[in-house]
Formats: C-alpha cells, sequence, structure tokens
C-alpha cells in the first residue's frame, strides 16, 4: 500500500485542503440555513435546546474528529489495517455512538439548572438524545469510510478527514434537531426514541467488550465530560445574545460556519502534529516546524471567509427582505477573521504538545480540546460580529 504524502506547500494547500473545506463549508451553509430559518422557534419555545446546540455540534465533531485522529495514527503505524474488517476500526464504531451521547446528556443537565422547567426538560432530553444517537450512527460510519478510503487512495488523512467529519457533524445537527422537534410535536417521535435506546444500549455492550481499548475509553470519556462543562459556557453566551444575533439578521446563518471553520483548521493542525510526534519527527515545542503548517494552512483563510460572510449575507436578505450592512463593519470581519484563525492554528500546535508532554494522547484529547476552545471564541466572537454590524 502506498503511504500518503504528508508534506504541505501553497500548491498542495489549494490542491488539498482547500476543496476539503469548500465542501465542509457547502455543509456548514446548509446548516446554517436550518439554524437561521428556525432561530426564532428556538429562543422562543426551545431554550434548553438553544444552550446545548454548540455543544452538540461541536462535542460531535470533537468525538468523531479525534475517531478519524486515532485510526489515521493506528494505519501509518501498520497497528492496524485500513479495513472495515480490523477490530479496532469495528471497537470504534460502536465506542463512538455511545460517547457522542455523553455531552447532550450533560449539557441538558447544565441546561436544567438555568430554567428548572421540567416538562421543558423531558422534551428537550427527548429530542436531543434522540437526535444524538441518529447522528452519531451516521457519522461514525462516515469517519470510518473517509479515513480507510482516502489511506488507501495515498491521501493524508490528517489534512482532510477531521475538517469533512466536523463540517458533517454541523450539517447533521441542525437539521436532525429541527426533524426530531417535527417528529415529538405530532406525537411520534417516543417510537423511534425506543428503538435508539435499544441500539444505544448494543453499542456500549459490543465496544466495551475489547478490554484492550479502555484506556482509549477511559481517557475519552474524561476528556468529553470536562468538555461539555466547558461548552456549557459558549451554549449560555448563545443564550444570552440570541438576540443580538438575531437582530443581525445574517450571523445566525453564519454561526455554523464560523464556528466549523474555525474547528477546522485547528483539526487538521492537531491531527498532522499528533502524527508527527507519534513518529518522531518533531520534540517540544518547536515554533519553527510548527510554522511550517501554520502558513500553508493561512494562506487558504482568504477562499474560505466568503463563505462565512457573503453567502450567509444573502441567505439572511432572501428570507429577510432586509439586512443591516456597513463597509467597514465588513473589513473588519475579514481582518479579524483571519486573526482568529492564525490564533487556532497557533493554539492547536501548542495544545497538541502540551497533552503529549502530560502523556494524554492527542489523537484522543487534542481535536476535542482545541475545537472545544474554539467553540467557545468563535461564539465570544461571532457576538462581537453581531454587536459590531447592529451598532454601525
Amino acid at each position: 500500500m502506498v503511504i500518503p504524502e504528508r508534506e504541505l506547500s501553497y500548491r498542495t494547500a489549494l490542491r488539498l485542503i482547500v476543496p476539503v473545506l469548500y465542501l465542509c463549508l457547502i455543509f456548514d451553509v446548509f446548516a446554517g440555513f436550518f439554524l437561521g430559518t428556525n432561530f426564532e422557534k428556538f429562543v422562543e419555545n426551545y431554550p434548553y435546546l438553544l444552550i446545548v446546540l454548540p455543544g452538540l455540534m461541536g462535542l460531535r465533531g470533537n468525538v468523531f474528529g479525534s475517531m478519524a485522529s486515532r485510526l489515521s495514527t493506528a494505519f501509518y503505524l501498520g497497528s492496524s489495517e485500513a479495513n472495515f474488517k480490523d477490530r479496532y476500526v469495528f471497537s470504534n464504531f460502536f465506542f463512538s455512538v455511545w460517547l457522542a451521547t455523553i455531552p447532550a446528556s450533560i449539557l441538558l443537565l447544565l441546561a436544567f439548572f438555568k430554567y428548572r422547567d421540567l416538562d421543558s426538560m423531558i422534551a428537550a432530553t427527548e429530542i436531543a438524545i434522540s437526535s444524538s444517537v441518529i447522528s452519531a450512527i451516521f457519522l461514525s460510519l462516515s469517519t470510518a469510510l473517509v479515513v480507510i478510503l482516502a489511506f488507501r487512495r495515498a491521501i493524508d488523512p490528517d489534512s482532510i478527514s477531521g475538517p469533512f467529519i466536523t463540517s458533517v457533524a454541523d450539517l447533521i445537527t441542525i437539521p436532525s434537531l429541527v426533524l426530531l422537534i417535527f417528529l415529538f410535536e405530532i406525537k411520534i417521535g417516543w417510537i423511534l426514541a425506543l428503538i435508539l435506546t435499544l441500539v444505544l444500549a448494543i453499542s456500549i455492550i459490543i465496544s466495551l467488550t475489547e478490554k484492550k481499548n479502555w484506556k482509549i475509553y477511559k481517557e475519552s470519556v474524561a476528556i468529553v465530560c470536562s468538555l461539555a462543562l466547558i461548552q456549557s459556557i459558549t451554549g449560555n453566551i448563545l443564550d444570552e445574545f440570541s438576540e443580538i444575533i438575531y437582530l443581525s439578521l445574517f450571523v445566525s446563518f453564519a454561526y455554523p460556519s464560523i464556528l466549523g471553520q474555525l474547528g477546522n483548521y485547528g483539526c487538521i493542525v492537531v491531527a498532522r502534529t499528533s502524527t508527527k510526534l507519534h513518529l518522531g519527527e518533531i520534540e517540544g515545542f518547536d515554533l519553527k516546524k510548527a510554522m511550517e503548517d501554520i502558513k500553508y494552512l493561512l494562506f487558504t483563510a482568504p477562499f474560505v471567509y466568503p463563505f462565512i460572510s457573503v453567502i450567509p449575507f444573502v441567505m439572511a436578505y432572501v428570507y429577510f427582505g432586509t439586512i443591516p450592512f456597513n463597509a467597514f463593519a465588513l473589513a473588519i470581519f475579514f481582518f479579524s477573521f483571519i486573526s482568529m484563525v492564525f490564533l487556532v492554528l497557533l493554539l492547536s500546535f501548542y495544545l497538541s504538545v502540551l497533552l503529549h508532554k502530560l502523556r494524554i494522547d492527542p489523537d484522543n484529547g487534542g481535536i476535542p480540546l482545541v475545537t472545544t476552545i474554539a467553540d467557545v471564541l468563535g461564539t465570544i466572537y461571532a457576538v462581537g460580529i453581531a454587536l459590531l454590524f447592529v451598532t454601525f
């Protein structure tokens, strides 16, 4: 089997990474459409879901981005085969299904302490958990498929799988929530919830039979639980400033793209850095080594920008018929986005190396940690952009 080429350049960034980011952005734009057109419904009728929404998008991407990174590293090291029949691939599939439901449970519990409405809590729990299981099955299969096919075709999975999976997670999360809201409102969602509970139980039993993977399970569960607490900050920020975001009109459409792309850049750096650390190609906080990847990835940011600005503007204008607009605010939006990308890229490298030094595998902890931080920063950034356009 041919080993994928892993070195980045301006040419490979344009040829390989930009098309993947564009595909991811298409997913994020669709997610933004569903969020923007249903944002008022979330705010007025399902505030619980609004609080957990960033965590559902981010931590699902984290779980399956980590799965992709683990599989990629195992394939490069030769400890597993790029094959669906491989036991490591098989056990990771089922483990990731039930791991993805943990953040929703934690975030819903935290949301209950804020609103203390039991009826709304029960409805939100049924919707969020059902949505989590449906999404997790699809994402687990997609993750294994993307990493295996990329590796077999000599394409570096570290450069494409993280962004692809996290963006698919964004795409699935919001439409699945909207669909489940509809099903539960017409009183037939409980049947699906019962079936999915059985699927969840089976996935737990199957994955736990692989005792040699228990270290991975323990690390991943501990990390995801901790990051769910951090994601509660993101949800509360979104909830508190939801009116400002709604008044800006376009930011509710752009929100998934902003969070998705910042997380995507972080995923690429973590996955690439993790593989280099495992292969002994880098040691310590070598900024020179980091800049080799960062400069090529930052080069792609201007190509990404129209998808988080122009397209959401157009979608919001078509849907609402009017939208606040200011050329000066738009210019600030551009330069601040490039700065945010650079910050996330740099942060991702240093956090990956730090985790490695702490004997925590970056494949398990790096992507969840970085994308969670990117979600918090991205939500604060989105609120700032909304304020900018509402104020000017």
